[in-house]
């Protein structure tokens, strides 16, 4: 009796066997579901990064956009007006390669140029390495910015930001008075086109000799008034220190040209980006 009795409760765990299907993929993880150390999946792990959180990021081999097919978005949201310095780093032996772009807080339009291209084959040489393993951006207090980055092969992003107190003045009748030999920098937020005015006076005839230093992947324009009446333009894309002499010329009747002071009076500095695309920061000393 016992025998049967176990015959026929062997025989139910076996029908019950039947009845209830195991997948042949229990007690396993998918890719999407591959759980990190934070408890966050592997596609959030990508995509949840910010400079706020993390100074330096570096983006894996498994991140590049050759193997994960997205793009890598990192927020950034300044407590201060400045600018965001990002510095690419490679890892390893291979040389950084890819491009960045800003972007506004829902990421629906581009601040910057779309493609800015960034490199670590050049990070030796002194004449090129700062064109392309560093980006500046103008940024406002408060608002939250994305960069997007289009890594090809592994990077470390280090970022940097610096506060700018930008006195300037939106309007010709605001200019901002700059003393002789006394340095101003000034700040381009990304998505403003509102020019930065500067005024100053010559109490005696002479050149005007313009030093000035820019920090953008942009352009900005430089051009001196005299009044309503502008004497001198220049658009700016070159980084480093650069120096404009302004002088008055004439042409004599035999055709040949000569350069003279310029007369006593109070002049004005207007700096403005080409375009919405172009931000960073500047500055700026006349002698």
């Amino acid at each position: 009796m016992k025998f049967r009795r176990g015959i026929l409760a062997m025989f139910t765990f076996l029908c019950l066997l039947c009845l209830v299907p195991v997948s042949a993929n229990a007690g396993t993880k998918t890719d999407a579901d591959t759980i990190t150390s934070t408890g966050k999946t592997q596609e959030q792990k990508i995509k949840d990064k910010s400079f706020n959180k993390h100074k330096t990021i570096t983006i894996g081999e498994e991140e590049t956009f050759n193997r994960a097919k997205e793009y890598i978005w990192i927020s950034y949201r300044p407590k201060y007006d400045g600018y965001l310095t990002i510095q690419n780093v490679n890892v390893g032996n291979i040389p950084a390669n890819g491009y960045l772009a800003l972007y506004n807080k829902t990421k629906s339009y581009v601040m910057s140029s779309k493609s800015i291209s960034y490199s670590g084959k050049y990070a030796s040489n002194k004449k090129t390495a700062e064109y392309w393993t560093r980006n500046v951006f103008g940024l406002k207090k408060g608002e939250t910015y994305f960069i997007r980055v289009k890594a090809f092969t592994p990077v470390t992003l280090k970022s940097s930001f610096k506060k700018v107190v930008d006195k300037s003045g939106a309007l010709q009748s605001k200019a901002l008075n700059v003393k002789k030999n006394k340095t101003k920098t000034g700040l381009i937020p990304a998505g403003v086109t509102t020019p930065d005015w500067y005024k100053f006076t010559l109490t005696k005839a002479q050149k005007i000799k313009l030093y000035y230093n820019i920090r953008t992947k942009g352009s900005f324009q430089i051009s001196l008034y005299s009044g309503r009446r502008r004497l001198a333009s220049k658009v700016l894309s070159t980084q480093g220190a650069q120096k404009m002499t302004i002088a008055r010329q004439k042409t004599d009747a035999k055709g040949k040209r000569t350069t003279h002071a310029m007369e006593k009076g109070t002049y004005y500095i207007k700096i403005e980006p080409v375009n919405s695309l172009s931000s960073g920061y500047y500055t700026l000393m006349w002698k």
